[in-house]
């Protein structure tokens, strides 16, 4: 465990911003390169004609035709009333399969329409932290989740939370492979070139999930949330409009906010229970990862893949809590006290990091920074910057920053929260990682032998049948 900042690069930060440089200097470096050959022609026609037949695929048939279909190729289960060992080899997701399931996934869809108005604020409503519109809803627009993912090829990071100004990928990337495919890689940067390996069994995989979980030839997508960047959204809305935040565990205010109750910003009769909150944004956070892993369960309907959405990994094994014990996983930074049930993970340097220490000084400079990405320049309500409006410049102009003394009062709380609790949030997670989707190609043999006509659509069969042929096997 890491229980302070680290002023190592980690190998995997390295071989991140190496990826970086390597965009930067036009190379293809280490980023998302599972297919580095240029697709044939043939290749390409007929990824086409699947983005086609995808995109016509009826919503309710995907929503009432999608199952938990856990059993891939080369997959076993060695004991039991379904005993079965799949005799076709692993064979991972294609650059087609995976990038439309990024896609549905956290594909950016524009701008979103923002908040419109709040009684608490004087001119545009500031709640959101971003404009970008994307294939999951966003409470508030706060919007920080992203994912990771891993595979045969390694383990990756998909980033599209600050990518409104793309346009919608659905005006053109998704009408032609090629460019989906394109656009995708662009966001999508590797970390390892190896996939995550736990061993097996607990406390790695729950009981009925590690058989299956993250096997050869699956694609593990790993949704991940700011929590902490959802707290300080939601410090500023509760404040701004008056509230006391209440240490409802310890019976007090949390934080010293006698000057404000003085100014009026805050009223003490109004109490705003910091347990609640945190559970608020956790619960947040949670739905917008769920609803991400969904996109894509959906969207391995039309495909005609295997997978399902699920939480039997310990997102702590995933993330890196084991590394003393040789289970380095993601390779985040994790903090961690004996009072504390679990540790607490912090970020993963250069990456994904949490508004807190050790990348930040102290709770000032986090929320500082909070500040800066929507009101510095360059920032969310910068006039000059892109957004949903037919006038930029005046609506976002009369976006008002918030008054000093309101972001002393979010210092107040966040320095309060850290400091009695000794992380940020105080009693969730700083960064949350719990529900996964996997893909992988379904053994239809298996269910032909054990279960009634229905348990697979048309398109698990397509599925099969064609990538057989391509292995010279039908």
């Amino acid at each position: 465990m890491n229980n302070g900042p680290s002023t190592r690069l980690t190998r995997r930060a390295f071989l991140y911003l190496s990826s970086l440089f390597a965009v930067a200097a036009g190379r293809p470096g280490t980023l998302a390169a599972a297919e580095q050959a240029v697709p044939s022609p043939e290749k390409i026609s007929e990824w086409n004609a699947l983005l086609k037949e995808a995109a016509e695929f009826p919503l309710f048939s995907a929503l009432f035709g999608r199952r938990s279909r856990r059993f891939g190729w080369g997959m076993e289960i060695p004991r039991g009333p379904l005993k079965f060992k799949s005799t076709k080899e692993p064979l991972p997701l294609d650059d087609f399969e995976r990038s439309l399931l990024l896609a549905a996934g956290l594909g950016v869809s524009g701008w979103h329409n923002g908040i419109p108005y709040s009684d608490a604020e004087v001119g545009l409503c500031t709640y959101s932290a971003r404009y970008t519109g994307r294939t999951l809803p966003s409470a508030a627009g706060i919007g920080n989740a992203d994912l990771f993912y891993t595979e045969d090829s390694g383990t990756y990071f998909v980033s599209t939370r600050d990518s409104g100004a793309d346009g919608s990928w659905a005006d053109a990337r998704m009408t032609d492979a090629e460019k989906l495919i394109a656009t995708v890689k662009r966001h999508t940067h590797q970390i390892s070139d190896q996939r995550i390996d736990l061993p097996r069994g607990e406390p790695h995989f729950s009981a009925h999930n590690s058989w299956n979980s993250n096997t050869p030839g699956t694609t593990v997508f790993m949704p991940i949330a700011n929590v902490s960047e959802q707290l300080l959204g939601f410090l500023f809305i509760v404040l701004g409009s008056g509230y006391t935040l209440w240490d409802d565990r310890h019976g007090r205010t949390a934080g010293d906010f006698e000057a404000f109750h003085k100014s009026g910003l805050l009223n003490p009769e109004k109490k705003y229970a910091h347990s609640y909150m945190e559970q608020y944004i956790l619960t947040c956070s949670a739905v917008e990862m769920g609803d991400m892993g969904h996109n894509m369960a959906l969207a391995l309907q039309p495909l005609g893949l295997g997978g399902w959405f699920y939480s039997g990994i310990s997102p702590f094994s995933l993330m890196g809590a084991g590394a003393a014990k040789g289970v380095p996983g993601l390779g985040f930074t994790f903090e961690s006290r004996p009072e504390w049930g679990v540790p607490n993970p912090v970020g993963l340097e250069g990456v994904y990091q949490g508004y807190c220490p050790p990348w930040y000084p102290d709770m000032r400079a986090a929320v500082q920074a909070y500040v800066d990405l929507k009101f510095a320049k360059g920032g969310t309500y910068d006039p000059t910057s892109p957004g949903p409006f037919k006038d930029n410049a005046s609506i976002k102009g009369a976006a008002v920053p918030p008054e000093p003394e309101l972001v002393e009062a979010v210092v107040a709380a966040a320095d309060y929260i850290y400091k009695t609790y000794g992380k940020f949030p105080g009693t969730v997670p700083t960064l949350y990682m719990r529900f996964y989707t996997q893909a992988h190609r379904l053994e239809t043999d298996f269910y032909d032998k054990f279960y009634a006509a229905g348990a697979y659509l048309e398109t698990h069969k397509r599925n099969v049948a064609r990538w057989l042929k391509k292995n010279g096997e039908a």
